[in-house]
């Protein structure tokens, strides 16, 4: 999801870009997203916001391959947007590294993760970092780039003017579990679901709470159901791993619901059965 959306900001701001995926028919709908999503160029189009010719030229100057090693070797900045799984990600890193240029800046998108323990297995780590974007992309300004202990002030300077480059605001975190939104944002829908099991509130009044009380775009169920439950789930397991701390446990409703196959706000997740709103049975 990530992946598909960082290709088509950076095509839209003139870079040509290059994505792989292992699966095939990922890079196929990935491409369809990009072009007829909701977020996507011809969506782009219909509100203004680009030309037609922009919008094809952005959608040319995306290229796609089923191999690593192509889209790597000639890059000057690679961006890892896979699951937040720390064995993957220290697999795929070793692996571009082997392969990209060495001037070239090996970024992940991580909301979770260590950097410092994504880049164990590779020896340059001086030109590391972390890149955050937000979901959806192509409309969020924010992008948290995470500084690890070997990542030089060289490399952070140049990503922080790429994210610039994207009329996007860099913002600098420490290399610690959840950054700074996702230590903030998971904090309140952690809040949030101990006010919906204790009874306190039902689910609507408290996405109302912080809509209307807060002037937050949605409430935290809402944007878990647009984030996406099963990615809001493995969120969780990764900040409860890296610290071992007990408010990061799941909760049981998530975790149930995931299972059942509810991953979501089914508008934007085809294979969900639903989210909160639909588990619940209320009506958005």
């Amino acid at each position: 999801m990530m992946g598909r959306q960082i290709a088509q900001v950076f095509a839209q701001h003139g870079h040509e870009v290059e994505a792989t995926d292992e699966d095939l028919q990922a890079l196929k709908a990935g491409l369809n997203e990009i072009a007829d999503g909701p977020y996507g160029l011809h969506a782009a189009v219909s509100k203004g916001k680009l030309t037609p010719e922009q919008a094809n030229r952005a959608l040319a100057s995306i290229k796609t391959s089923p191999t690593l090693d192509n889209v790597c070797k000639d890059s000057n900045l690679v961006i890892e947007a896979a699951f937040e799984d720390l064995r993957l990600k220290q697999n795929l890193f070793q692996r571009i590294e082997s392969t990209a240029p060495s001037t070239a800046i090996i970024a992940s998108n991580t909301s979770t993760l260590s950097l410092d323990k994504i880049t164990q297995k590779i020896s340059k780590k001086d030109r590391t970092i972390g890149m955050h974007f937000f979901n959806p992309a192509q409309l969020t300004k924010l992008v948290e780039i995470i500084r690890g202990k070997s990542t030089s002030h060289e490399t952070v300077e140049k990503a922080s003017e790429i994210v610039r480059e994207l009329s996007k605001t860099p913002i600098l975190a420490q290399d610690e579990p959840g950054f700074i939104a996702n230590r903030l944002g998971l904090t309140l829908y952690m809040e949030a679901s101990k006010l919906l099991e204790d009874g306190v509130a039902n689910l609507s009044d408290i996405d109302a709470c912080m809509r209307l009380g807060y002037n937050h775009p949605m409430g935290p169920f809402e944007l878990a159901d647009f984030v996406g439950l099963d990615t809001r789930l493995r969120n969780l397991e990764s900040l409860y791993k890296s610290t071992n701390e007990s408010r990061w446990i799941p909760p049981k409703l998530l975790r149930e619901m995931v299972q059942q196959g509810y991953l979501g706000d089914p508008a934007r997740k085809k294979a969900s059965n639903g989210g909160y709103y639909e588990y619940l049975k209320i009506k958005r």
